[in-house]
This record gives structure tokens, sequence and C-alpha cells, in this order.
């Protein structure tokens, strides 16, 4: 009897996937969805190489967004210390928010979720960096928080932003954030390639921090700024009461 009970026990250990990496419930109906899914197998490759957990819970996914963590166990029912919200279109990922708890292990799961986007074009060492410099930064001085405004308009190249916010619900926990905005669709496949991005830096696609505007808060490879980008004032249509109010200050001014 004692024997077959260890045989089971053995079985079922065999059974269950080690580290937690059982297949997660993916819906594949849109493009968008199966693109979550590559991206995320690539991520979990990437997180599993470095000692840390892959992603494993899938919470909720629609054609429109998903909500994915890293839980203790499997297929957990709700979030813990890792959170994952992606906002999807038919065609392919919008954004991507992660939230962690636990500040120490927010480089190497932000960094993961860089190089998957950026592939061979991206080392991780080159990943890791501002990441592992925004955690720096929290723990360092841990009460006080930093905010750095999202765009999340989609152009042709990604873009990152960082937020960390000490004892945010009052329960003692401190949480760090990454939000990532993905280029347009057609400009990825979700494996890891960026084709097609005209004045995109050869290598890691990184910006240095030291260069152009310090207020500007993407830091992925030279966009021109496009997220910031300044519309003038259109001139009043010919029998708008704005012209005439226009026609009268140009007559008083000759």
């Amino acid at each position: 009897m004692v024997r077959r009970l260890g045989i089971l026990l053995i079985i079922l250990a065999l059974l269950i996937p080690a580290g937690g990496t059982a297949e997660m419930a993916w819906k594949q109906d849109t493009e968008g969805q199966k693109m979550l899914k590559r991206y995320t197998e690539q991520a979990n490759r990437l997180l599993t190489e470095g000692g840390e957990m892959p992603v494993n819970s899938l919470f909720e996914m629609y054609s429109g967004f998903a909500v994915m963590g890293i839980t203790a166990e499997p297929d957990a029912e709700m979030p813990e210390s890792v959170e994952i919200t992606v906002k999807l279109s038919p065609e392919t990922l919008l954004t991507l928010q992660l939230r962690v708890s636990d500040v120490s292990r927010f480089p190497l799961i932000a960094a993961s979720f860089l190089k998957a986007l950026y592939g061979d074009g991206m080392t991780m060492e080159d990943a890791l960096r501002i990441p592992k410099d925004r955690a720096d930064r929290a723990l360092g001085t841990p009460d006080n928080s930093f905010l750095e405004p999202v765009e999340e308009m989609n152009g042709t190249v990604p873009r990152v932003y960082y937020a960390y916010y000490p004892n945010q619900y009052h329960d003692g926990v401190n949480w760090i954030q990454m939000t990532l905005v993905f280029p347009m669709a057609g400009t990825w496949d979700g494996t890891g390639l960026i084709v097609g991005q005209d004045g995109r830096r050869e290598g890691s696609g990184l910006a240095p921090e030291d260069e152009g505007d310090p207020d500007y808060e993407g830091y992925f490879s030279q966009d021109d700024y496009q997220h910031l980008e300044y519309f003038a004032t259109p001139t009043p249509e010919p029998d708008s009461a704005a012209m005439e109010q226009l026609d009268r200050e140009l007559r008083v001014q000759k």
C-alpha cells in the first residue's frame, strides 16, 4: 500500500508542471488575443531564464482587455503581488500595465516584457537598465512617490513609463508600475520582431536618459517626440461669428 501511494505521488508530481507553468486558458478569437499569447510566452521564457516565476494565471480575457498575473500557484482566482493588465484591439496589443508590490522583483519582470517586445534588438542588460534605476529609486526613498505621465496614443515605436505608489491603498504595501505603449498594428508580430520603424536606433532601441529633453517621459528609441504633438489653431470658418470678430479686429488695427 505504501509503495503504491509513493508511485501515485511520483506520477502526480510529474503531471503538475514545475514552477507554476500550467497552460493558461487563452482565448484566441482575434489576432490581438493570439499576439498576447505569443508575447507572454516570450516573456515567460525570459522570466524563467532569469530565475523568476512565469506569468501563470489568466484572470480575465476579452477582445478588448486581459488581466494576468504571477501567482504562487497557477490558475489562481485573484491577483497577488504581480498584476498585468493589457488593452487589446482586434489586430494587436495597445498597452500593458505591469504592477509589482515586491519592488526587488520589478526589474527582471519589467525587463522580460521589454526584451520580449524587442527580441534580438535589445540585450537583457539594456532591458534591465531603466527598470533597475526606478526600483533603486523606490527602495532608496520608499516614502517618496514618482509618476511619469502616460500618453497612450500608439505610434511607430514603443514607449514606456514608470510610476511608484507607496502605501497606495493604505495597507502598508508599495506598488511600482511600468506602462508599455505598443507600436501600431503592423509594426511588430508579437514574437519580438519589430518591422518598418523609420528612425529606430540600431541595437537596443533604448534612448540614453541624458539625451534630449529631460522632461521627455518616453525612454525608447528616438520617435521625434511623436507623443508630444502640437496643433495650430485652425482658421475660423468664413461665415462663422469668429471670422466676423476677426475681420472687425483687423479693420480696427488698420
